[in-house]
């Protein structure tokens, strides 16, 4: 004997309005991001800097390897991907010099001694025969 069963279409969910859906908090939406870096390629070192609120949006600053920055904005409500941006962190690099500056104002500071010394003896006219 066989039971017959009928087939029960199955009833569409009906979308969640804003008022319906809970706040995200801020792991939830580090989770969100970092997926969503994932899915453009970035499959390891995605590393979530920190999360803030700006404009009713979460966004979240990740670096990507080891200088790249990853800034991505999501909807406290819906969980939408509002808007990212990846860049490039650049270092300021300090001036090298071949000397240090020490070195510098003391060489400074010793001409001036002797030039000091050169005029209270008068050594100058010496010093323009010779030269």
């Amino acid at each position: 004997m066989a039971i017959a069963r009928e087939r029960v279409a199955p009833q569409p969910v009906p979308p969640r309005t804003p008022t319906e859906m809970k706040p995200l908090n801020a792991q939830q939406v580090t989770a969100v991001a970092v997926n969503f870096l994932k899915s453009l390629g970035h499959k390891r070192g995605v590393n979530p800097r920190r999360v803030f609120i700006e404009n009713q949006r979460y966004v979240v600053e990740a670096e990507i390897g080891k200088k790249t920055l990853a800034k991505v904005q999501v909807d406290m409500i819906t969980s939408e991907i509002k808007e990212y941006g990846i860049e490039k962190e650049t270092e300021e690099t300090p001036i090298n010099l071949p000397v240090e500056p020490r070195a510098i104002v003391i060489v400074i500071a010793i001409s001036v001694a002797v030039s000091l010394i050169f005029a209270v003896l008068d050594l100058q006219s010496l010093l323009a025969g010779v030269l």
